[in-house]
């Protein structure tokens, strides 16, 4: 069987090379700073990868991230979707939404470390939500291949060693399934507040791998449960949203354990290529 791996990725400019320093009277760590230019470098790096790619971005992006593909001669394996904003238009309207939970100190009041990017950030959260549409439209718009298809981040690949030597990536993942990462056993007994609160992580957002037909699911999953937490005045990334996704119907995912202290393996460990 095939085991081909189609990849999704986006980049959006949320103005993370101009962060404040300090917010909620905390200094942000130094790795939450990140420039564009630090983003096509590790760009540049995942461009490598010998597997058919789509990459949504703005026009001013295009012809940038097109020469990145070209120059490693997979210009035909890459296809670059244009979009003005990250939001989908009928989606333009969540973003004060979330806005005035993260304002509310009823909310950042409860949080250990609300210096973080994921607790005042509106464009960061909404950018990562979104990683399960971008995948969906991939899909609607014909652009997809294969049935098996990852959303990887833009900037994953921080060095050359993060992929192997042969550049391509294929495993033979459950088509039927969505393949989450867990570094953390998954209690589902806790709390969804306190794991906002605490800035646990239990399913790493970086990179996921489903069945091409089952990522409409995962999107609807996910989009359910993001009104859930704006019903109860919360918010968080996606990776929340995918812990809350599991549990919600566990039964559609397969769990890999992850190491907490290596986020960047999947081309190494779930690889059947050298």
């Amino acid at each position: 069987m095939d085991n081909d791996i189609s990849v999704v990725t986006a980049f959006y400019d949320i103005g993370r090379g101009n962060l404040p320093k300090v917010k909620h009277g905390r200094e942000l760590p130094f790795y939450q700073h990140r420039s564009v230019n630090q983003y096509f470098d590790f760009f540049s790096n995942l461009a490598k990868l010998q597997n058919e790619m789509v990459i949504y971005t703005t026009p001013d992006f295009e012809d940038k991230v097109k020469t990145i593909r070209k120059n490693v001669g997979l210009e035909e394996l890459t296809k670059v979707v244009i979009a003005d904003s990250y939001l989908p238009e009928r989606y333009e309207l969540i973003k004060p939404m979330v806005q005035k939970v993260m304002d509310d100190p009823a909310y950042y009041g409860k949080v250990v470390n609300p210096q973080l990017i994921e607790y005042w950030h509106a464009d960061y959260v909404l950018v990562n939500i979104f990683k399960a549409w971008y995948v969906t439209d991939a899909i609607e718009k014909g652009l997809i291949s294969n049935d098996l298809t990852a959303w990887i981040d833009f900037g994953y690949v921080r060095d050359d060693k993060t992929i192997p030597a042969s550049n391509r990536w294929t495993y033979n993942f459950d088509r039927e399934k969505i393949h989450f990462f867990n570094q953390y056993t998954i209690h589902k007994e806790r709390p969804i507040d306190n794991i906002i609160y605490t800035g646990d992580v239990y399913i790493q957002g970086c990179h996921i791998v489903a069945g091409t037909k089952k990522w409409e699911l995962l999107k609807q999953l996910v989009l359910k449960n993001l009104e859930v937490l704006l019903q109860n005045n919360l918010i968080d990334d996606d990776q929340t949203l995918l812990l809350m996704s599991y549990l919600t119907s566990p039964q559609d995912f397969q769990l890999h354990i992850a190491d907490p202290n290596d986020w960047f393996r999947i081309f190494r460990i779930f690889n059947d290529q050298i």
